[in-house]
């Protein structure tokens, strides 16, 4: 195993809590010594029976740390940071709330359902209007028909315009041309102003 440069697993200290012991290949020895602080008096040179430094040695730490700032050895490393951010400044991605735009070879549900809702409504409204367009005539013409053979349209007949009825009260020649006529006449005026009309 020394020559990949790895440890056996048995070769490494157990823990004591877990019920092994260290063999004493690690032995951690400290002593604390407590240091008395003089308490600083009014004069600046005097200082407690610690570390002196007199006043050339602190001017030339403060030099030191002047010339190094100015160099730029005390400033942290950066290595981490981008020095060209141009391609983050132009990155949309970094927008808030920035959505990315779908592959251009997928298809938009939304715009497809909506397209497919409205062809359904389209479809539901145009079998509706076949179905009205479909009804329209034959109901027109049923109640056409029903108000011209109504008893009071022939007595009116009979009554202003004589010479188009018999002695009897019914229709001669003349009669049935002018009632064939005057029904033309009203389904094609009546046909003409819906059909105006549902153009709106």
């Amino acid at each position: 195993m020394s020559e990949f440069n790895t440890t056996s697993i048995h070769d490494l200290p157990t823990d004591p809590a877990g019920g092994g012991s260290i063999g004493g290949n690690v032995s951690l020895v400290t002593n604390e010594t407590n240091y008395k602080i003089a308490p600083v008096q009014g004069q600046q040179g005097q200082q407690g029976s610690g570390m002196s430094l007199d006043q050339s040695t602190i001017s030339q730490i403060v030099n030191g740390l002047q010339q190094a700032s100015i160099v730029g050895a005390t400033s942290l490393p950066s290595r981490d940071i981008p020095q060209n951010t141009q391609q983050i400044m132009n990155d949309p991605a970094i927008q808030a709330n920035y959505v990315p735009p779908p592959p251009e070879n997928q298809s938009d549900y939304i715009k497809d359902e909506d397209t497919n809702y409205t062809y359904r409504e389209e479809s539901i409204n145009s079998s509706l209007d076949s179905v009205y367009d479909e009804i329209q005539a034959p109901l027109l013409l049923s109640v056409l028909y029903f108000i011209f053979q109504l008893p009071i349209m022939r007595k009116l007949i009979f009554q202003y315009i004589p010479f188009l009825c018999s002695n009897d009260g019914n229709y001669n020649f003349n009669g049935l041309l002018f009632t064939s006529a005057l029904f033309g006449f009203i389904y094609y005026s009546l046909t003409k102003t819906m059909s105006h009309f549902n153009k709106f």
